[in-house]
């Protein structure tokens, strides 16, 4: 109950945090937004949308979702921590799908240099995911970053339809799960409605810096998805 009790705590307090920030027309003006860099942060409009303290979670998740090789796909380029990560791996495609333009234009960068295959996709998932076939990908991995307030700490949860489609049999999920040690009731209804059972996870130990707006914890889940 403890547990339970601090991870309420946790999403109050980073929901707030982003409240704070504002949410005004926030998907309207993403696309073309200044994405704000430094050596260990990524800022969009004010917002954190990826901090360098990720570093070991983000490996995690490249892992999970290469684990049959083939084809991946990241949804969501931000630093491009979890994208080198990908390309360690045995892969033979990795497609990227970036809306913010900025953050596209270092994803071209990251392209050109990169090991592995990289096709790049400009705009928001939900207006390009149609242009991937089904059951054309081996591996996903999701990490965008809350665009209306309703998405605060679920914004992955609309995806998992399309992961359904996309994966071929056997093929892996995982994403940044805003889940401290185990899968919430909803989260786990949210992904049988969407077809898949075999939901499993592994706890990553981070260290946010104290005062960090979006998490708060010292481990989070890093879910492993099988279609």
């Amino acid at each position: 109950m403890g547990e339970i009790n601090n991870f309420i705590d946790i999403r109050a307090v980073t929901y707030e945090e982003r409240i704070k920030i504002g949410f005004d027309n926030l998907r309207g003006i993403w696309k073309s937004a200044q994405a704000n860099f430094t050596d260990n942060t990524l800022k969009i409009c004010g917002h954190p949308v990826m901090e360098s303290w990720e570093d070991n979670y983000m490996g995690k998740l490249a892992e999970i979702a290469t684990a049959n090789g083939g084809t991946i796909l990241e949804v969501g380029f931000g630093l491009g921590i979890s994208a080198s990560y990908i390309q360690k791996q045995k892969i033979n495609k990795h497609i990227i799908i970036e809306a913010n333009q900025e953050v596209y234009n270092k994803a071209l960068e990251f392209a050109s240099q990169a090991q592995s295959s990289v096709e790049i996709i400009l705009g928001f998932w939900e207006d390009t995911i149609n242009k991937l076939a089904d059951e054309s990908l081996d591996g996903i991995l999701f990490d965008t970053y809350p665009l209306e307030v309703d998405d605060i700490h679920c914004n992955h949860f609309d995806f998992f339809k399309e992961a359904q489609r996309l994966l071929r049999s056997g093929g892996i999920l995982t994403y940044y799960s805003d889940e401290i040690i185990d899968f919430s009731p909803r989260h786990v209804a949210c992904l049988n409605k969407a077809g898949f059972s075999n939901i499993q996870g592994k706890i990553c130990s981070v260290n946010p810096p104290a005062g960090c707006q979006y998490w708060q914890s010292n481990t989070i889940l890093a879910p492993i998805i099988i279609k």
